[in-house]
């Protein structure tokens, strides 16, 4: 296996974000999940969550965590494979960037969310790195792949719009954090999932950026 493959197979496996969330959603006993205000980081929480609606518990708290962690890995694991082939002009900033990203989760999948304490301080700075961090990372990645992959940085760049767009908006504290906060992290996730099958399909002469 080439090492475009090798890093598009290991971003196609950004799906099992999807799968992990999903799973443990369907373990939420109590009142109802929102998943338009709900926080992604409630399914990993250990305690009982207490609500002005009622109280609820994510049992399937390890496979979120997990999941979180995997993805962390697995993208950092991207990124130093696909590293080569970014242009050098702006490869160092973009490897940052997506390692900052990776560990942003892994944080926030070791730290889950609290009210008060250590744990919810990390959690806090894991979030930040994997959400923010990561619509950060996509801006980064259109701007340097721009003059040797215009497709590729143009659909980074419409990833990377969308997923600022909700990130700027959950920060700002809006209604509906949920929906916001899925917005700037599945765009990331998505973004990861259409290149990934790219980079499998594509020539192998074809399935990297040159090293300028």
């Amino acid at each position: 296996m080439t090492r475009g493959r090798l890093g598009g197979l290991l971003l196609l496996l950004a799906v099992a974000y999807l799968l992990g969330e999903a799973w443990a959603a369907a373990g939420w006993e109590g009142r109802p999940y929102h998943w338009t205000v709900d926080a992604i980081s409630l399914l990993g929480v250990l305690e009982v969550v207490h609500g002005a609606d009622g109280s609820a518990m994510s049992t399937r708290y390890a496979v979120m965590n997990a999941t979180f962690i995997g993805t962390g890995l697995r993208a950092a694991l991207a990124a130093l494979v696909l590293a080569p082939f970014v242009p050098r002009r702006g490869r160092w900033a973009v490897l940052g960037l997506v390692l900052a990203h990776g560990a942003g989760l892994v944080i926030v999948g070791a730290f889950p969310t609290a009210l008060t304490g250590v744990r919810a301080s990390m959690h806090g700075l894991g979030a930040w790195l994997g959400v923010v961090g990561g619509s950060i990372m996509l801006v980064a990645i259109a701007v340097s792949l721009a003059r040797t992959r215009p497709v590729l940085a143009s659909v980074t760049g419409v990833c990377a719009a969308i997923s600022v767009t909700g990130s700027v908006i959950a920060v700002v504290g809006q209604d509906n954090f949920g929906l916001y906060e899925r917005i700037a992290v599945d765009s990331v996730v998505g973004w990861q999932i259409i290149v990934g099958a790219a980079l499998l399909v594509a020539p192998p002469r074809q399935s990297v950026g040159q090293g300028e």
